[in-house]
């Protein structure tokens, strides 16, 4: 008797991980007031949720002649379809305490959450498999020297550095490859484990620019020199090993 309520105990507890766990991913909402030149005029926030019920979130609001950042971080619940937020610290500009997202009882698989409000706002699951292109591009503060790595969904990559010798002689280096499956794999798994932005500065050597393209949804997701530091190690070191 003991050991069959042993069993149903941990059934109940395996089922409801599971059922919490269908949330996690890394989700994005972004608007945009039309032109948009260089970045402006949007707003973007990235919400990513951790299989262990922990949470980042980051919220970038780019006007043109003024740019905003914000992060949250803490520990989030699902209860009855509703995901509310325990934040590390309060940020009184970007409160996460008081917010909730809405999961569509009708979507499985949390392909979109609802940020409620009094103007609610979709956020989308990204797939990163299906991101048309990613680009990062990094240039020294003390040297004549950047190097930019773009990954396209098809599995190509592009390598460029700009370079002087000890002459002072510029040189450049480009260089095309196609990934294997598994080095793409590796790329995703990356992205996907990824918080994706940070709110301490990446580098203090590098100024770093990062631009995610989203056709399906229609978004560009970027930043400057707040990138996730181990994202950027992964670039420059792992994947430029594979190019180089």
């Amino acid at each position: 008797m003991k050991l069959t309520t042993i069993i149903i105990l941990l059934s109940v507890i395996v089922l409801n991980s599971c059922k919490g766990n269908r949330v996690s991913g890394t989700y994005v909402a972004q608007s945009v007031m039309l032109p948009m030149y260089n970045g402006c005029c949007t707003a973007t926030e990235v919400l990513h949720l951790n299989n262990d019920h922990t949470f980042n979130a980051y919220h970038q609001n780019d006007q043109g002649d003024y740019l905003t950042k914000d992060v949250a971080s803490g520990s989030y619940d699902l209860k009855q379809d509703m995901i509310s937020f325990k934040p590390d610290s309060l940020n009184q500009h970007y409160d996460y305490s008081n917010i909730k997202y809405k999961v569509p009882a009708s979507d499985e698989h949390a392909n979109f959450l609802i940020k409620q409000g009094i103007e609610s706002q979709k956020f989308y699951k990204i797939d990163f498999k299906q991101a048309d292109s990613l680009y990062i591009h990094r240039y020294s503060h003390t040297c004549w020297d950047q190097e930019s790595i773009t990954i396209k969904k098809d599995g190509t990559v592009h390598y460029i550095r700009h370079s002087q010798d000890k002459n002072r002689n510029p040189v450049d280096i480009s260089r095309h490859k196609k990934l294997t499956q598994e080095q793409f794999q590796q790329y995703i798994e990356t992205l996907s484990q990824s918080r994706l932005f940070q709110a301490a500065a990446t580098s203090e050597k590098y100024s770093i620019t990062f631009s995610l393209a989203i056709k399906e949804y229609d978004m560009v997701i970027q930043d400057q020199n707040n990138i996730d530091k181990k994202l950027y190690d992964f670039f420059f070191e792992t994947a430029r090993s594979w190019v180089k």
